[in-house]
């Protein structure tokens, strides 16, 4: 089986989070970003979240427009399980154009806070030190756009390891350049970084990846195993460009988006706090499998 540009394909997904701790803690206080939303490349089918113990859940938009759900638990707990399950429709597309309304101001006023470094993504000179034939300018055109982009996820996949010893959450991307080697948050701070610093919009993306085993269509991918991160970049004409340097590919069907932001810290798909001394071990389980497929012979 082959897929086309703009052919559709059903997933499911399911993440499974259980946080266990080492004795009862009380006033946990939870947001979650684990719901994805329709967009110009997914619909959204069907979206059920679990928790237990059970709880009212509330949920509103957040300043980039990400689903957020959120939750109290106040009375005294040792563990706490939240189950998302998803059925998305992809695209086999990599953009499908300006998302929003014209807007007569320059890009660089637009897309201001994806210009600038953030906490995730400071200034490093390193960004600037990679000779690289990009051609990312606004007067390029889609296929020399994208092919740019793709060109930095190669030297990414090319020149560093994925190694989830190497770095943690709180890392910086200098870390990724100093070591060699990280997961594909470090990766994409790091892309966005060089993005940036060649005055192109750069954003965070988070979710997850459709990995095939046995027969099944699509690439394998690395980072499969939890949620994953990639990066948009803006061009006037197409919209958002997705491309994962954690994989060497631009992005298509086997993607599914549920937020994004400046960088991680914008989009963690679990945050929260409780009171109590506890110690906490929390499991993650992302499970995504192929429903149905719209494909051309």
């Amino acid at each position: 089986m082959k897929l086309f540009e703009g052919d559709h394909v059903t997933l499911k997904v399911r993440h499974k989070t259980y946080i266990q701790y080492d004795e009862p803690v009380i006033d946990s206080h939870v947001e979650l970003r684990m719901s994805p939303i329709d967009t110009g490349l997914q619909r959204i089918l069907n979206h059920t979240l679990k928790i237990s113990p059970q709880r009212k859940i509330k949920e509103h938009r957040d300043h980039f427009g990400n689903l957020v759900t959120h939750f109290n638990l106040l009375e005294p707990h040792d563990s706490l399980e939240i189950i998302s399950t998803s059925i998305v429709e992809t695209t086999n597309a990599i953009s499908c154009g300006p998302e929003s309304a014209p807007d007569p101001r320059p890009y660089t006023e637009r897309w201001q806070e994806f210009l600038q470094w953030s906490p995730g993504v400071p200034e490093l000179s390193e960004y600037g030190k990679l000779q690289l034939p990009l051609n990312l300018s606004m007067n390029s055109d889609e296929i020399e756009f994208s092919q740019s982009l793709y060109q930095l996820a190669c030297y990414f996949f090319e020149n560093f390891r994925y190694d989830p010893d190497v770095t943690h959450v709180h890392s910086s991307p200098k870390t990724l350049f100093e070591q060699g080697g990280g997961v594909c948050q470090d990766m994409a701070h790091a892309m966005i970084g060089i993005l940036r610093h060649h005055h192109i919009p750069a954003r965070y993306i988070s979710g997850y990846i459709f990995d095939p085993v046995n027969n099944q269509i699509g690439e394998h991918l690395r980072g499969a195993a939890a949620t994953h991160a990639w990066v948009q970049a803006w061009h006037e004409n197409y919209g958002w460009v997705g491309v994962d340097p954690t994989n060497r590919k631009l992005v298509d069907w086997q993607y599914i988006r549920t937020a994004i932001g400046r960088d991680y810290f914008d989009v963690p798909p679990n945050r929260g706090i409780f009171r109590g001394a506890a110690n906490q071990k929390v499991s993650v389980e992302v499970d995504i499998h192929l429903i149905d497929s719209e494909v051309k012979d």
